[in-house]
C-alpha cells in the first residue's frame, strides 16, 4: 500500500513524503506530536517502504504517483510536505495546479534543476551494497545530532530494504533532470525548512536554486541540524507543521 498511514481528522490534510532511501517511518515521531484535528497521511515513493515494488523512478512517474494516490484517496485541502528528493516532487506536483493543493512545506528539498552532488557522494550511492555498515554510513553522514535509537535502526533498515533499481535511478539519472522551466514560479504559500549543517542541500542551495521558484515562499534555517530534520528535531518540526496547518485552515475561512 503506497499510502502507508492515515490518522487524525479535520482540515487541512498533511501529506508527508520521505527522503531518498527512507520511508514513511521517518515521520513517526513527528506524527505523535501533531494536533488530532489535522488529518495526516504518509505516502511512500516508488521503490521505498510500502511502495518498494512500485515502478517509475523518474520525475514524471513520481509526480503522477503522488497525484494519483492523493486523488484516489479523495484528499482535499492538502498541504504537501516533501523531504529532500520528494521535495522536488512536491514542486512538480504543484506545477500541475491540482485543485486540492493549498500549500507546500519543503524540508531540505532537492531543487527543480539538476541537483548539485559531489563525485564522492554520487559514487557512494551508485555503489551502495545494502549492507548494514553502508546503511549506517549513509544515515550518519546526513545527521548533525544523534537520533533516537529506535528511529535510527528503522532508518538503517529502510535503506537496506530499498529497491536497488529505485536507489540507483536517482544518482544515475534523476539527479540530472531539469524541471526548472516546468515548475516556473509557484504562487501558493510555501515554506522551506533546512538545517544550517545540512551536508547535501544546505541553505545556500535553497536560496540559489529553490527560493526563486517560490514567489510566496519563506526560508527557515534551523541551527545545529543536518539533513534529516523529521528525525533530528521531531518535536520542533511537529510544532511548526501544527502552526502551518492552522494558518492554512484560517486562510480557507
Amino acid at each position: 500500500m503506497t499510502i502507508a498511514s492515515d490518522s487524525g481528522q479535520g482540515s487541512p490534510t498533511l501529506v508527508l513524503m520521505h527522503f531518498f532511501g527512507s520511508s514513511h517511518h521517518e515521520w513517526q515521531e513527528v506524527i505523535e506530536d501533531l494536533e488530532t484535528d489535522i488529518r495526516v497521511v504518509t505516502l511512500d515513493m516508488p521503490g521505498f517502504g510500502a511502495a518498494s515494488d512500485v515502478a517509475g523512478f523518474d520525475g514524471v512517474s513520481m509526480t503522477r504517483h503522488v497525484i494519483e494516490h492523493i486523488e484516489a484517496a479523495a484528499l482535499t485541502d492538502v498541504v504537501l510536505v516533501g523531504h529532500s528528493f520528494s521535495g522536488r516532487i512536491a514542486m512538480t506536483v504543484a506545477a500541475e495546479q491540482p485543485e486540492w493543493l493549498r500549500a507546500l512545506v519543503l524540508i531540505a528539498p532537492s531543487p527543480p534543476g539538476p541537483q548539485p552532488v559531489s563525485d564522492e557522494e554520487q559514487r557512494f550511492q551508485l555503489n551502495f551494497d545494502f549492507s548494514e555498515a553502508q546503511a549506517r554510513e549513509f544515515i550518519d553522514g546526513a545527521c548533525q545530532v544523534a537520533l533516537d535509537p529506535a528511529r535510527y535502526q528503522q532508518a538503517v533498515e529502510d535503506a537496506i530494504t530499498a529497491n536497488p533499481t529505485a536507489w540507483r535511478a536517482w544518482p544515475s539519472e534523476t539527479y540530472a533532470e531539469d524541471w526548472r522551466e516546468r515548475v516556473g514560479q509557484l504562487s501558493l504559500p510555501a515554506w522551506v525548512l533546512v538545517g544550517d549543517g545540512d551536508p547535501s542541500l544546505p541553505p545556500a542551495v535553497q536560496r540559489e536554486s529553490v527560493m526563486p521558484h517560490l514567489s510566496n515562499g519563506a526560508l527557515e534555517i534551523y541551527p545545529g541540524y543536518g539533513h534529516l530534520l523529521p528525525m533530528e528535531m521531531p518535536e520542533t518540526l511537529a510544532e511548526r507543521l501544527n502552526a502551518i496547518a492552522a494558518q492554512t485552515a484560517a486562510a480557507r475561512v
